[in-house]
């Protein structure tokens, strides 16, 4: 496994500012956290469910390949194990995003 973190510095209110990212040995996408500008907090894959948000094609090896934004500056870079499981596990305090203030 790998563990990424994509940061977007940009002004838009409906769009994460922090992704954490989980990469398979293929490096696709199987755990997300993202982070809003707002407070809110989205966590998807493994038991959170919901792969469908996660993205389906492969990360690049090199990572200044991901496709950036059009707006913001952009940069993403590996990250440690302990550090994606850090926010993971704290993504739990709301595992169910903004939706589930309404349920």
């Amino acid at each position: 496994m790998k563990y990424v973190l994509a940061e977007w510095d940009h002004d838009l209110d409906d769009e994460p500012y922090l992704v954490y990212s989980e990469l398979d040995g293929s490096r696709r996408e199987v755990r997300r956290v993202e982070f809003y500008r707002n407070g809110i907090t989205f966590s998807y894959g493994g038991e959170r469910g919901n792969e469908g948000a996660l993205n389906p094609e492969p990360f690049p090896e090199d990572l200044r390949d991901l496709p950036a934004p059009e707006e913001g500056d952009f940069s993403a870079h590996e990250i440690s194990p302990g550090l994606f499981y850090e926010i993971w596990n704290q993504a739990q305090e709301r595992p169910d995003g903004f939706m589930g203030m309404f349920m």
